[in-house]
């Protein structure tokens, strides 16, 4: 009698993956019995077997010393012995892949409807994508991806152990919450703080794959869900069918043309309220009234926060500025000196924010010099006006009248 021992480990596993279309990786491949009823069970069972091997030591002394020695060096999570008059049938791994593919091109790779380079193309997979082996040959491979079933060149493809490597580099993981309100928490400890919950389907991005937890990306932070309230899939792209490419390259043409049309009546719709704006600008005649009787320091002043304010404005936007100024200063409402009106409390934003003490230190240019002078003389081109601002920050519907004068509207 021949007596053999064999013996099966059962241990933890990382995620398993299956694909139709996406690969399925689930949380753990074996789980590890922990029960102490096996345990014993296993326990009484070597025991037992023991009790067999020294009953034929004298039979099979040196098989009987091998069994033994295995026995002592070797600890795995569990081990079942028995003894079998039969030899053992070794089973062999089967691939997560086995039967799969992953393409193997840069850009994409064509689907036939035969097997010969002739014939007519039915789809595309494109790089990144798999799909189930259906005939595999030297040259040609018939395979099914998505909604596509034909046939591909060979040599542009991977298969098993490969094609599960590719699949794992440029796939892309996601996990789906299984349960209602699951925390998703700082760090991967049930004593960790928690981001927020996460609901039954809700999908999200996965970093990384531990036996207990799996990292995410979570609003733009990294959190933790654990193993058992979340699966974990691999993505894969699929084939694209020429009539589902076809739609593509339909459905992205309309929503060119769409955004197109949007631009255009955007823009004409800004051209119209630009000539409607300025249709409404009144014409002001400039007049002349009589000359100010103002210090030097007064003429400079004015001449420079005319250079602060309107210093890249035409002349006869400078000239307004001026005329805002004394126009105010003829009101009384803003102060009775020249200094008193140009440096009131939230009126010239260029006298608060330094840009007029900067032109002053510097000195003015010599239209707004020009500009402040002719309007000391009289020369008002904006007799009416005491306000003034860009155009771009402009809102007409609550000026009573305005004229525009190059990038300023001019206003009451």
């Amino acid at each position: 009698m021949r007596l053999k021992s064999r013996m099966t480990t059962v241990a933890t596993s990382a995620a398993v993956m299956a694909m139709s279309g996406m690969l399925v990786v689930g949380a753990a491949e074996v789980t590890t019995r922990k029960d102490s009823g096996n345990k014993a069970a296993i326990v009484e069972e070597v025991e037992s077997t023991d009790m067999l091997i020294d009953e034929v030591a004298n039979v099979m002394p040196a098989e009987t010393e091998i069994v033994k020695a295995t026995e002592e060096t070797e600890a795995p999570t569990e081990v079942q012995t028995e003894a079998e008059t039969e030899p053992a049938t070794q089973e062999q791994p089967t691939s997560a892949f086995a039967g799969k593919f992953m393409v193997n091109a840069d850009e994409y790779l064509n689907i036939r409807a035969a097997a010969d380079e002739n014939s007519d193309v039915v789809g595309k997979l494109y790089a990144g994508a798999g799909g189930t082996v259906l005939e595999r040959g030297e040259e040609w491979t018939k395979i099914s991806s998505g909604s596509v079933e034909g046939y591909v060149a060979t040599a542009y493809i991977l298969f098993d152990a490969d094609a599960e490597y590719k699949a794992n580099e440029v796939g892309t993981w996601k996990v789906t919450v299984l349960e209602d309100s699951i925390r998703i928490r700082k760090l991967p400890s049930t004593e960790a703080g928690v981001w927020g919950l996460a609901e039954q389907n809700d999908v999200y991005r996965c970093t990384k794959i531990t036996d207990d937890w799996l990292e995410i990306n979570y609003d733009g932070e990294i959190g933790y869900v654990s193993t058992d309230y979340a699966k974990v899939e691999l993505v894969i792209g699929q084939a694209v069918s020429r009539e589902e490419e076809l739609e593509q390259i339909r459905r992205e043409e309309e929503e060119k043309a769409a955004k197109e049309a949007e631009a255009k009546r955007k823009e004409e719709e800004a051209k119209a309220e630009e000539k409607k704006i300025a249709s409404a600008s009144k014409f002001v005649e400039t007049v002349q009234t009589s000359a100010y009787n103002v210090s030097e320091n007064d003429v400079y002043l004015l001449a420079c926060l005319v250079c602060a304010e309107a210093g890249y404005e035409p002349y006869e936007g400078k000239l307004a500025v001026a005329n805002v100024v004394l126009n105010r200063l003829n009101g009384g409402a803003y102060g009775s000196t020249m200094s008193a009106v140009i440096y009131a409390p939230g009126q010239f934003s260029v006298a608060a924010s330094g840009r007029l003490a900067s032109v002053m230190a510097a000195g003015p240019n010599s239209e707004s010099i020009t500009a402040a002078k002719d309007a000391l003389s009289g020369t008002n081109n904006v007799p009416n006006y005491s306000s003034f601002r860009s155009c771009g920050g402009a809102n007409y519907s609550n000026y009573n009248n305005y004229s525009i004068i190059g990038n300023q509207v001019f206003y009451n």
